[in-house]
């Protein structure tokens, strides 16, 4: 299988998983489902370009939601409501407010890391401050060889953690990726100043972007005025963001931001992925667009996983007309040595 290199950050094809929507590419049992639909079930995950974990942080989370695993069935409805102030449909999207619940990072890599060998993983980590950050490139660094992964990805960007990233960005990039023995992909926020910190990203060794992060948004009950999401300013993903996601990419390709980028916005159909090709995508990801797909009771989840299946053989066999083979053969910076930033606020990055 000829792999596809991205500044270091090597994928078997062009067609990765998004952050959080398939957990942690596992479950407990063969009896217990992962991720957040049932679908996942019916799709070969090592055939992705690589499948992206939930973020993980330095310890255990709970997040706006829960980490218990023992919901007996009758408190099942106490469950659901608890999921409907963390994950609801609205808008032609997703709104989401899981504020990184996670198991942590060592629990991950002793009881999902070894089961999932046979994927290409990308490992999303999450923390408040750059100590936070090396620790966990420490910890990846440890647990796995140089190669066993595809990356680690910075998920520096997550509104639903009610934390001003923008503020330790730098130190961030300066002291930990220096550190890491795996390539390191940035996540962009559309509501920060997303062009600065990919020029930053370039300065200090990043190796490519993952763009775009949810967009943070409000929706309220019009009765009584209750913020839908539990920390009341939740993230929006899925159909409802593609455009934004489009924008995005085609205004850092036009800043001439170099560094190769995973589009996460939206995307579900074959012309979905052309159409962030020809913005100046490298790879896409697939997010609540497709995972969080409503169906009857998921009576049709086989039939979706077909799909699913289908496109990533269709993304797979892409012929790129000229102009994308230029372009994806331009995205690749010339390698320089990463060079250390001035301590403070992030550059041009908005509150």
């Amino acid at each position: 299988m000829a792999l596809i290199d991205l500044n270091g950050v090597k994928l078997r094809n062009r067609l990765v998983t998004s952050a959080s929507l398939l957990g942690y590419g596992a479950s407990k049992s063969k009896l217990i489902l992962y991720g957040l639909s049932p679908i996942a079930q019916w799709v070969p995950l090592e055939r992705f370009g690589a499948v992206t974990t939930r973020t993980l942080s330095v310890q255990p989370r709970e997040g706006n939601f829960s980490l218990r695993e023992d919901w007996r069935l009758t408190e099942f409805p106490t469950m659901l409501k608890m999921y409907g102030r963390a994950l609801r449909e609205v808008d032609g999207g997703w709104m989401n407010a899981f504020g990184w619940c996670n198991i942590g990072i060592e629990r991950y890599f002793e009881e999902y890391y070894p089961r999932t060998s046979a994927q290409n993983r990308i490992i999303s980590v999450g923390g408040f401050s750059a100590e936070e950050m090396c620790s966990l490139v420490e910890t990846v660094n440890s647990r796995a060889k140089p190669g066993e992964i595809a990356a680690v990805e910075f998920n520096v960007s997550c509104h639903n953690v009610n934390f001003p990233f923008e503020t330790i960005l730098e130190d961030v990039l300066r002291q930990s990726v220096p550190l890491s023995r795996h390539p390191i992909i940035l996540k962009l926020s559309p509501d920060l100043d997303y062009v600065a910190q990919a020029q930053l990203a370039e300065r200090t060794g990043i190796a490519a972007l993952t763009a775009i992060n949810a967009v943070k948004a409000l929706r309220l009950d019009p009765e009584t005025g209750e913020p839908f999401m539990k920390n009341r300013f939740g993230s929006i993903s899925g159909r409802a963001i593609k455009p934004i996601g489009l924008r995005v990419v085609a205004e850092l390709r036009d800043a001439g931001v170099k560094l190769p980028i995973i589009a996460t916005a939206g995307i579900r159909t074959y012309d979905d992925c052309r159409e962030f090709f020809w913005a100046g995508a490298d790879a896409v990801s697939l997010g609540s667009a497709v995972w969080l797909t409503k169906m009857p009771l998921y009576a049709l989840g086989p039939l979706e996983g077909l799909r699913i299946r289908r496109l990533m053989g269709r993304v797979a066999r892409y012929e790129a007309p000229t102009q994308i083979r230029e372009a994806w053969a331009s995205h690749v910076p010339a390698p320089v040595e990463p060079v250390a930033v001035p301590v403070g606020p992030a550059e041009g990055a908005t509150a």
